[in-house]
């Protein structure tokens, strides 16, 4: 058994110390209810080990106490996780004073390990103050109790006994205390760092959004109409030169076939840096356009599948699909050394799923993850922030497959 405060103030998530945000409460749900699911289970088995024995007493106290945490668990699925922990606390210490005043042998039985194994339970799961006033309240009941059972002649009780139990109890409350405030300061600290840093990423990737659409428009906009004035002017230039000058003629032709692919290169520049058919025509549009593309420019022939509807996907999940697609096909090229690839789009039951993969060289994806690139971060980071999850898998001469994974 063990418990957590019964305070009026006590809560899983401290203001001061713990983010009050739903992953973190999530968290603290979870935790405790498999806390609670293991009280009840050492409880059960007490309350059969007390039936056996015929001491009813402690067996209706054991009763009593899988009903307190039925109860816990029905209110923390509920969402009221502070209630919950408030009913496991005054249960546990409730059970643990009635098993040592009315039904135990006083101060010589087992039952008093409880009592420091609560004090460690709360420090775990209650902030400070919260835990100081469930510490306060313990020591002063045992205390309270004990003294009551030792002027009374309870078996195994003396004044003597009492004292030495309240000092352990006193030292026991300080000690985890200060450990558990230690440690989850340091929890807290990284934590936040996490957030920090996650945060930071989600902003440089939108800011980095924001620059590629900005230079996209001048690539677009000037560069591009610049180069049509300028091929133009070439081919009024190349009219005025006579038809004997055939080498002036050849050279002309030649400026014009190049500014024709410098046009080609922005064209293609300006593109992949804010591909505008995404935002006009769709994320299908934009993949079957993109791979055709990236096959003629790499001669890495990419077969796509689409299966379901992306009229209504997400502008921003439309645009991680398409960079993770972009970049994922670019390690393809760089590293796989195959001529084909694959690229699956399916969206069904709520769920959007994109695969690239190839059967190239394939990797250690171990040391694959401890030095990876930007690439591989950088899909890993726009899944996350869409609310997704990525998987990788890779072996030597096998291949790779990545794997994604976002609700719509």
């Amino acid at each position: 058994m063990a418990a957590v405060s019964p305070t009026a103030k006590a809560r899983i998530v401290p203001a001061e110390d713990y983010p009050a945000i739903p992953e973190e409460r999530a968290r603290a749900s979870r935790m405790l209810f498999f806390l609670s699911l293991g009280l009840m289970a050492t409880a059960a088995f007490s309350l059969i080990q007390a039936w056996q024995h015929h001491w009813r007493g402690t067996a209706c106290t054991y009763g009593a106490e899988e009903l307190c945490l039925s109860a816990a668990i029905w209110l923390n699925r509920r969402g009221a996780v502070e209630w919950a922990t408030r009913i496991i606390c005054f249960s546990e210490l409730a059970c643990g004073l009635f098993l040592i005043s009315y039904f135990g042998v006083g101060f010589s039985d087992e039952e008093l390990l409880l009592f420091p194994l609560i004090l460690v339970t709360a420090a775990v799961l209650l902030d400070w103050r919260s835990y100081l006033a469930f510490a306060v309240l313990v020591v002063v009941s045992v205390a309270l109790a004990g003294s009551i059972l030792a002027a009374n002649g309870a078996k195994g009780t003396t004044h003597n006994r009492v004292a030495n139990v309240v000092n352990i109890l006193f030292i026991t409350a300080a000690a985890v205390g200060l450990l558990a405030r230690s440690l989850k300061r340091s929890v807290f600290e990284a934590r936040g760092a996490e957030q920090h840093i996650k945060a930071l990423s989600g902003r440089l990737i939108n800011a980095q959004e924001e620059e590629r659409a900005r230079l996209a428009r001048e690539l677009h906009d000037d560069l591009s109409q610049q180069i049509a004035a300028l091929s133009i002017a070439v081919g009024n230039l190349k009219r005025h030169i006579p038809e004997e000058q055939s080498g002036a003629r050849a050279e002309g032709d030649q400026i014009h076939q190049k500014l024709v692919q410098v046009s080609e290169t922005v064209r293609r520049m300006s593109h992949e840096l804010h591909p505008a058919i995404l935002q006009y025509s769709g994320l299908a549009a934009a993949l079957q356009s993109y791979c055709k593309e990236f096959g003629a420019l790499t001669g890495v022939a990419v077969s796509l599948t689409i299966d379901g509807k992306l009229d209504n996907v997400p502008s921003a999940t439309a645009l991680s699909i398409y960079r993770i697609t972009q970049e994922s096909l670019r390690n393809v090229a760089k590293h796989a050394q195959v001529a084909t690839a694959a690229v699956e789009m399916r969206h069904a039951a709520g769920l959007l799923s994109l695969t690239i993969s190839d059967a190239g060289v394939g990797m250690e994806l171990a040391s694959a993850e401890a030095t990876a690139g930007l690439g591989l971060v950088s899909i890993r980071e726009r899944t996350r922030l869409v609310g997704g999850s990525v998987q990788i898998t890779s072996k030597p001469t096998q291949g790779t497959t990545i794997t994604v994974r976002i609700p719509d």
